[in-house]
């Protein structure tokens, strides 16, 4: 064998292991690269998994009225559950009440409206829905629609779940709230949250001074008076800065601190030494908070006697127990005026004085909207019954005519319009404007005569107020002597906005000499005042009669 052949054997025996070498590596390396890739692959996967699992917060809470509750939960198929406990507890802030009935029920109370939580059907059902009794009275009423929630549960370990999706869906329709859910902390706000806008003025008189707040929708309030303080809660974040209420000065009040709680706000009132009295009022027709600031010589002048303990009626649920007179005119107003100079503002004072020391006997509570011979306007007295809740309004005045007349006459608040206007009615209605009174009725060019129609929500009122109208002009019918004139109804700024049945009663003609002189006498004065007391009570007889009856047939229901 030559050399060469030789050489050219060891050489391809070199090729062939370096070859062989080199195909080992690459498999090792392509199965090492393989391991790898399935790895990465199965690393993906879980970290595929994990990520829809890490949506969700670690924490889940409930931020109601302010407070925050932790929410107690499961991971079930990737969606949280919560307890029924951990929802509905917090709820309790929100006016919700919670009983479990059997394993298949629970009970659910809030804002006087009953639900059925069906864990057999998965439903949450109306099974009693609240009405307001006056509602029921009214002609086109109609029964609230039932309310059928559906909603997801877990029954886990005997142990109840709600499903997330309730939380922001079905749970608004049950509380009647908005339900937001904040995905970054995982927190669902209950209530809207934002500021609500408020404006605000003070009108202030001698006697007492008015503070509005006006407001974009019906909010709750509470008011509570201490000796030298006031404390307001609004359930409402208001978007007044606090410098701007905390300027705000009267001879009544000052205003020394404005606190926030969550959704709620508090004014800290320092009242001063004029005052005697507050209260407050919301207007629903205007969305208005009316805080009343009376002083001592408005609400309890030193003849006022209607202040002493007064004998307890007795209680049933349906009564009426307060009473508000209105002794018509007064302060620069005069009201009608005879030729011999006797003043409308001052019979009608006596009158209603007498009255509410009567009413009190009875065993009932009277409230004047004025005490003394100061100016009230119109609209406020209507504010002052309001905010003191009565029963009942009357408000006491004197006639006048051009003509020969005499007699009592009785309105009550007109909602249809009006035709042509008599001039009692527009004198009743005029405001003072910086001008000495008119001897004369309709004859003051610078009275102001609005009417304004009330809405249909006072419509509830007009068959009692009527009924009390009856009553009164039978019993001054009698008392005159003289023919029945009826009820009649008129567009009365003084009984527009009244949230009680009111009337309006003009005992006599003060242009008449003959009944002048009976109005001015004490003995007289005490016989209309007993007429128009009996009337009353003959009044509470019949609405009493007739809430017994409506209860009794609800109950036979």
């Amino acid at each position: 064998m030559g050399k060469k052949h030789l050489f050219k054997m060891l050489l391809s025996v070199i090729i062939l292991v370096f070859g062989f070498s080199v195909f080992a590596q690459t498999v090792t390396q392509q199965e090492e690269l393989n391991k790898k890739n399935q790895v990465i692959e199965t690393e993906s996967k879980t970290e595929t998994e994990n990520n829809e699992e890490s949506r969700w917060p670690e924490n889940f809470a409930f931020l109601v009225n302010g407070k925050i509750f932790y929410l107690n939960y499961i991971i079930q198929d990737n969606i949280p559950y919560f307890t029924i406990e951990s929802v509905f507890n917090p709820l309790k802030q929100a006016g919700l009440d919670y009983q479990k009935i059997s394993n298949d029920e629970y009970k659910i109370v809030i804002d006087e409206n009953e639900f059925s939580l069906d864990l057999k059907h998965f439903l949450i059902k109306s099974t009693k829905l609240y009405v307001d009794e006056k509602e029921k009275e009214k002609p086109d009423f109609k029964p609230p629609e039932p309310i059928i929630i559906p909603v997801d549960i877990l029954i886990k370990d005997g142990q109840v779940y709600f499903r997330y999706d309730f939380l922001v869906k079905g749970l608004p329709e049950l509380i009647n709230k908005v339900v937001g859910y904040d995905k970054n902390s995982g927190t669902f706000v209950v209530g809207r949250e934002k500021p609500v806008k408020i404006n605000f003025e003070l009108k202030e008189t001698e006697p007492y001074a008015i503070l509005t707040f006006k407001c974009p929708a019906k909010i709750k309030y509470n008011l509570i008076k201490t000796d030298k303080n006031a404390y307001l809660t609004v359930n409402a974040r208001f978007n007044i800065e606090k410098e701007k209420l905390i300027e705000l000065e009267s001879k009544f009040f000052k205003i020394v601190d404005v606190k926030f709680f969550g959704r709620e706000t508090e004014i800290n009132f320092e009242l001063k030494e004029k005052t005697d009295k507050i209260s407050g009022y919301f207007d629903r027709n205007f969305d208005e908070l009316k805080i009343y600031f009376y002083s001592k010589d408005f609400y309890n002048p030193k003849v006022d006697t209607l202040n002493k303990a007064a004998v307890e009626l007795d209680a049933t649920k349906h009564t009426i127990k307060k009473i508000i007179i209105d002794p018509g005119h007064g302060g620069e107003d005069n009201g009608a005026v005879s030729k011999d100079g006797t003043m409308e503002k001052d019979i009608a004072l006596q009158i209603a004085y007498k009255l509410g020391k009567e009413l009190k006997k009875r065993g009932y509570e009277v409230v004047l909207t004025r005490y003394t011979d100061v100016y009230v306007p119109l609209k406020d007295r209507t504010g002052i019954a309001n905010s003191n809740k009565g029963d009942l309004f009357i408000s006491i005045h004197l006639n006048a005519s051009y003509r020969k007349a005499s007699g009592a006459e009785t309105y009550i608040l007109s909602l249809d319009g009006y035709k042509q206007v008599s001039d009692t009615i527009a004198f009743e209605n005029r405001e003072i404007k910086n001008s000495k009174s008119k001897d004369n009725k309709g004859k003051d060019e610078q009275s102001s005569v609005s009417f304004i129609l009330w809405d249909m929500a006072q419509r509830e009122y007009i068959k009692d107020s009527e009924k009390l109208g009856e009553f009164i002009q039978e019993g001054l019918n009698n008392l005159m002597g003289i023919r029945d004139r009826g009820v009649k109804q008129a567009p009365l700024v003084v009984l527009k906005g009244l949230d009680m049945p009111g009337v309006l009663v003009e005992v006599g003609f003060l242009s008449n000499p003959v009944e002048e002189t009976k109005l001015k006498s004490e003995d007289y004065q005490n016989r209309v005042v007993n007429v128009i007391a009996n009337s009353v009570d003959r009044y509470r007889i019949y609405y009493e009669l007739r809430m017994k009856k409506l209860s009794d047939n609800e109950d036979e229901e």
